[in-house]
């Protein structure tokens, strides 16, 4: 139990602080800018947000759980975590330089230079983005898999603290998108190579380095990074689609404000992830002798995940018109409307997520993927339907709505896992 609660207390430490330093540069971001330069950013990270889903490509969450199987047999770790290296910077780099030859070509037909005057050179800059983050991500997944939430609090902070420090100082100098653009370069950077340090530093490579050893590893995590990767569409879709068809479809007013709201609650999320994957590590060794003790324990932590997610939520509901003035300022205001109606997304979102990392754990990818598909389906289409004619509000209500299904799905599914160990 003391482990259970040290992971979770370096996760949601560092969940927190990102979340802080998140906060803070988005604050910044918008009363520097300015209302149309921020729809701006807000469009293009809707758009760079989807890209980076499509960058992790699974690899990342497939990685994570083939690492937490071995961890009792260090060769078969190091040559596990070797050849997840190896697939990591391959995918990223063949995705990389597609974006970069494909998506500029696109700008004009997603409003360039009229609407988005920087959104081609923002597309030329979002395949490095795309190859940073997937790499930043990784290295958190490897700290997951391995243990190592002393190291995943590090990563978090240092990615989340790079891009405040470095964006403020550029933005200072020039108030424009392309200086938040180059401090994420900049705050990635640094990241991916401090967080490699400590992985070979924990890992040092003890066995005989045989290239022929990785084969079935990298078989392993190819076959389970593809339902991952559909899933990652999935939260693609659900997390960024809402923004980017606002930002082809309505106002730039509707963008920036709509933007605060949904990353607010989208940030808050990661305090109920934190607590996921802090415990979740656990429950992927499951066995006849530890079955009841376990799922004592999972049912503790799917408590407090309620807790947490109706606490938020109730804040969300009282605060959320005096946070917005105070933050972002009168010209914002009407994203403390938004962020009430989306409270609905936000608690569906949290509570879901907690029972999908366990079917992750338990290598139940393949069945959850189904029902994420339905998220594809019911969030683009209300969105496609409900945004040229409600705007924003459109756009709260078909984010929350398209939940629904699949959130009862994982609840489902995690019932019937339990059912089954416990049968074994």
């Amino acid at each position: 139990m003391f482990k259970f609660f040290k992971n979770i207390s370096y996760s949601l430490l560092g969940k927190v602080i990102a979340m802080v330093f998140w906060a803070l540069l988005d604050i910044v971001a918008a009363r520097l800018l300015g209302k149309d330069a921020y729809a701006e950013w807000a469009y293009f990270f809707a758009i760079a947000t989807m890209l980076f889903y499509i960058g992790w490509f699974g690899i990342n969450a497939s990685a994570k759980v083939y690492i937490s199987k071995y961890e009792n047999e260090p060769e078969k770790k190091q040559d596990c975590l070797l050849s997840s290296i190896i697939i990591r910077f391959a995918v990223s780099l063949i995705i990389g330089l597609a974006i970069y030859f494909i998506l500029p070509g696109y700008a004009e037909s997603l409003g360039f230079p009229d609407k988005y005057p920087n959104l081609k050179w923002l597309f030329e800059c979002a395949a490095v983005l795309v190859i940073m983050n997937s790499i930043t991500e990784f290295l958190k997944s490897l700290f997951m898999g391995l243990n190592r939430f002393k190291e995943l609090f590090i990563v978090t902070v240092l990615e989340h603290g790079g891009y405040f420090v470095f964006s403020v100082i550029l933005l200072m100098f020039g108030r424009n998108v392309r200086s938040i653009a180059y401090g994420y370069l900049l705050g990635g950077l640094i990241t991916n190579i401090i967080g490699f340090i400590y992985v070979f530093i924990n890992n040092r490579i003890k066995y005989p380095v045989k290239f022929s050893n990785f084969k079935p590893y990298l078989k392993e995590i190819g076959r389970y990074a593809l339902p991952m990767a559909f899933i990652g569409i999935g939260g693609m879709v659900l997390v960024e689609m809402d923004t980017f068809m606002l930002g082809l479809f309505s106002t730039k007013s509707d963008v920036a404000v709509y933007n605060i709201a949904k990353s607010l609650c989208s940030k808050a999320t990661h305090v109920n992830f934190a607590l996921a994957v802090g415990v979740m590590t656990s429950f992927s060794l499951v066995d006849r002798d530890n079955v009841k003790e376990k799922k004592k324990e999972f049912i503790r932590m799917e408590l407090l995940n309620i807790f947490i997610a109706l606490s938020v939520s109730l804040c969300f509901l009282i605060f959320a018109g005096i946070a917005i003035k105070i933050l972002y300022g009168d010209e914002y205001v009407e994203a403390a409307s938004l962020l009430r109606m989306l409270v609905l997304y936000y608690s569906l979102y949290s509570i879901s997520n907690f029972y999908s990392v366990f079917l992750d754990f338990r290598k139940k990818a393949n069945i959850r993927s189904f029902w994420y598909a339905s998220i594809i389906v019911i969030n683009f289409t209300l969105n496609y339907l409900w945004i040229p004619v409600y705007g924003a509000t459109g756009a709260c209500w078909a984010t929350g709505l398209s939940l629904v299904p699949y959130t009862i799905a994982t609840f489902i599914e995690t019932r019937k896992e339990w059912k089954k160990l416990s049968l074994q």
